[in-house]
C-alpha cells in the first residue's frame, strides 16, 4: 500500500468533512475498543466491496440537530506521547478476530494534531467474525458474531447477510453448481441446437453431437467421471421441464383486471428460462400493451405514447430472469393491471448494490450476477445487449414515452425482495379512462379445467368432493390451513395434506406472499398435463 497517498486521502476526507458511510468511521478515542473491534470486523467482511476503508481514531463526530456523523474540526487528536500505546492496543484487537483481518494502524497529522488511522483493504479468506473471547475480555465485552457495515452502521449480520458473505467469499453461484438428479439425458438436443443457431458460434457448433455440444457449452460437471451430470444453468436453459429438478424455476403472471385485487387470474410460464422470457413478453405485449397516436394541430409528425413502453418491459423481465435466485422457494411473480406492471423477485440484489442504488443509478458495471452463465447466454442470443445497462435503458424508455419513472419498492426491515414497478403513462390513462379494459387481459375463467383436473385425479372420492368444496368456496380468495379446517371441520394435519396434494400433485395452487405463512390461491388458468408437477415433487 502507498501509505503516503492514503494519508493524503484521509486528510481530504477530514477537510471535506465527509459523513460516516460504508467505508468511513470516526472514533474520538482508542478506549472505545468494542466499537472499534466490531467496525474492523465489519470492514473485513466489506459488504459493499469497497477498495479501502478508513477508521479514524482521535476524531470526534458532530451530533447536533443540524449535523450528524461528520468529523468535528478542529479534530480532538491524540497526544504524541500516547500514539504508540494506542497503536499497540489497537493491534492487540487482531487476536479477537477469526480468521485474521488484514489491517494497518498508521499515525497521521491534520492541522498540527496527530491521530491514528486504521486502514482496511479488500480481503480474501472470509467471512470474518469476532470470537467468543472478546465477550469475556473486560476491556472489550463485545458479543461474538459476524459483523457487517450497512451504510454507516456496524452491526451483527442478519441471516440473509451472512448467506451473502458466505457466497461472496466462496464465489458461490447456485447456477454454477452441479445438479443432484439431472443428467445429460434430461437436456433437449433441439433446444441446444436452436440456442446455438442464434449465436455467433453457430458455424463452429452446429454439426456437433449432443455430448460434444454440451462440452462446448460447458454444461457438464467436469468432476463426473461418467461425463453425465450437468450444472444447474444447463437445466434452466435446455431442459423442457426444469421445474422437475429446480422446483420454482418458473414465473407466474398474475392479472389484476380491475386493480382492486378482488378478482385476480394467473398464468404460469414454464420451460427453459429463455423460452419463458419470449412467452412472457409475447403475452404482455398481446394482452396489455397498447399505443395511442396523438395528432397535434400544426405539427407534421404525430406523437405516439404507450401505456407501458415495450423496451422497459423487455429489459426488466430479462433482468428478473437473469438475477433470480433459483435456489429459493418462490417463483418470479409479475403482476399486471391497467395502472401498473409489478415484477417481483424473492431475493435482493447482491452486494455491493442496494435497492437504493437501483432507484438512483442507471449503470451498474460492478453488479455481481446471481447467475453469471445465464447472463452470458442471454447476451449471446441478444436478449440483453450489454451488462449493467438494462435498468438504465428501461428508465430511458419511460422518459422518452413521457411516463412516470419506474421505481423499486423499499420494504421495511430485512425483507428479501426486489420489486420493480412500471407505472402507466398518465396521459394514456387520461385519454382512455372511459374505455373498457381489454377483455379480461386475454385470460378466461378456467374453473371447468380445475374441476376436471380434480375429478380426473386418482384421489379418493371423499378427497375429490372436499377439494371441489374448497374450490367453490375459495376460488376468488386467499386461504390456508385455518380456512380449510373451518370449512371442512378437519384437523390441521388433514388441511396440510389437502394443500400439499392441490399444490404439488395437481398444480392448481399458487403460493401468496406478504399475507402470512402458508397462504395460497387457486390458479384460474391451470397447467396442462405436460406442465403439471411430477409425482416425485
Amino acid at each position: 500500500m502507498d501509505f503516503e497517498k492514503i494519508k493524503r486521502q484521509a486528510n481530504q476526507i477530514l477537510e471535506s468533512q465527509s459523513a460516516e458511510n460504508s467505508y468511513i468511521e470516526y472514533k474520538a478515542s482508542a478506549d472505545q475498543l468494542d466499537k472499534i473491534l466490531k467496525t474492523i470486523c465489519a470492514f473485513g467482511n466489506n459488504y459493499y466491496d469497497n477498495d479501502l476503508q478508513f477508521l479514524f481514531i482521535g476524531v470526534e463526530e458532530m451530533n447536533t440537530e443540524e449535523y450528524k456523523a461528520i468529523p468535528k474540526i478542529p479534530i480532538k487528536g491524540i497526544e504524541e506521547g500516547k500514539l504508540e500505546k494506542c497503536k499497540n492496543r489497537l493491534n492487540r484487537l487482531r487476536s479477537f478476530l477469526y480468521p485474521n483481518v488484514r489491517f494497518e494502524v498508521v499515525a497521521n497529522r491534520y492541522d498540527d494534531k496527530s491521530y491514528l488511522l486504521i486502514i482496511c483493504p479488500r480481503q480474501t479468506g472470509g467471512p470474518f467474525m469476532v470470537s467468543e473471547k472478546a465477550e469475556k475480555d473486560k476491556a472489550i465485552h463485545l458479543k461474538p458474531g459476524r459483523y457487517v457495515r450497512i451504510e454507516a452502521d456496524s452491526r451483527i449480520a442478519h441471516v440473509d447477510e451472512e448467506y451473502d458473505l458466505l457466497r461472496k467469499f466462496s464465489n458461490y453461484h447456485f447456477s454454477s453448481m452441479s445438479t443432484t438428479d439431472a443428467t445429460l439425458d434430461d437436456l433437449d438436443i433441439d433446444l441446444m441446437a436452436e440456442y446455438v443457431s442464434k449465436t455467433s458460434d453457430r458455424e463452429i457448433m452446429e454439426n456437433l453431437g449432443k455430448r460434444e455440444l454440451a462440452k462446448a457449452l460447458n454444461l457438464l460437471d467436469r468432476n463426473d467421471p461418467q461425463e453425465s451430470r450437468v450444472k444447474n444453468y444447463a437445466v434452466l436453459m435446455f431442459c423442457r421441464k426444469p421445474e422437475r429438478f429446480l422446483r420454482y424455476a418458473y414465473a407466474d403472471v398474475i392479472v389484476d383486471r380491475f386493480g382492486s385485487k378482488k378478482r385476480m387470474t394467473a398464468k404460469s410460464f414454464r420451460g427453459p428460462v429463455w423460452k419463458q422470457y419470449e412467452a412472457i413478453i409475447d403475452f404482455i405485449n398481446n394482452n396489455l400493451l397498447d399505443t395511442l397516436v396523438l395528432r397535434q394541430p400544426g405539427v407534421a409528425e404525430n406523437r405516439k405514447i404507450a401505456n407501458f413502453p415495450f423496451a422497459a418491459v423487455e429489459e426488466l423481465v430479462a433482468n428478473a430472469l437473469v438475477h433470480n435466485n433459483y435456489e429459493n422457494s418462490n417463483p418470479i411473480q409479475i403482476y399486471l393491471s391497467e395502472k401498473e406492471i409489478n415484477i417481483v423477485n424473492y431475493n435482493k440484489p447482491l452486494p455491493p448494490l442496494s435497492i437504493k442504488d437501483l432507484n438512483e443509478r442507471d449503470i451498474f458495471f460492478e453488479r455481481n450476477a446471481e447467475n453469471p452463465e445465464l447472463r452470458d447466454m442471454f447476451k449471446a442470443i441478444g436478449i440483453i445487449e450489454s451488462f449493467g445497462t438494462g435498468i438504465g435503458e428501461a428508465k430511458n424508455a419511460m422518459a422518452e414515452n413521457g411516463s412516470p419513472q419506474l421505481y423499486y419498492k423499499v420494504f421495511p426491515g430485512n425483507e428479501n425482495i426486489t420489486s420493480v414497478v412500471i407505472p402507466v403513462n398518465r396521459k394514456y390513462l387520461e385519454l382512455t379512462n372511459r374505455r373498457e379494459p381489454k377483455e379480461n387481459l386475454g385470460i378466461e375463467s378456467q374453473t371447468k379445467e380445475i374441476k376436471e383436473k380434480i375429478l380426473g385425479s386418482n384421489l379418493s372420492k371423499n378427497t375429490k368432493e372436499n377439494m371441489l368444496r374448497l374450490f367453490d368456496e375459495f376460488q376468488d380468495s386467499v386461504f390456508g390451513n385455518r380456512e380449510i379446517c373451518t370449512l371442512l371441520k378437519c384437523s390441521q394435519t388433514s388441511a396440510t395434506a389437502y394443500l400439499k396434494k392441490m399444490d404439488q400433485k395437481l398444480g392448481i395452487l399458487s403460493r401468496v406472499e406478504g399475507m402470512g405463512k402458508g397462504k395460497y390461491r387457486f390458479l384460474t388458468e391451470t397447467l396442462n398435463a405436460n406442465n403439471s408437477k411430477s409425482e416425485k415433487e
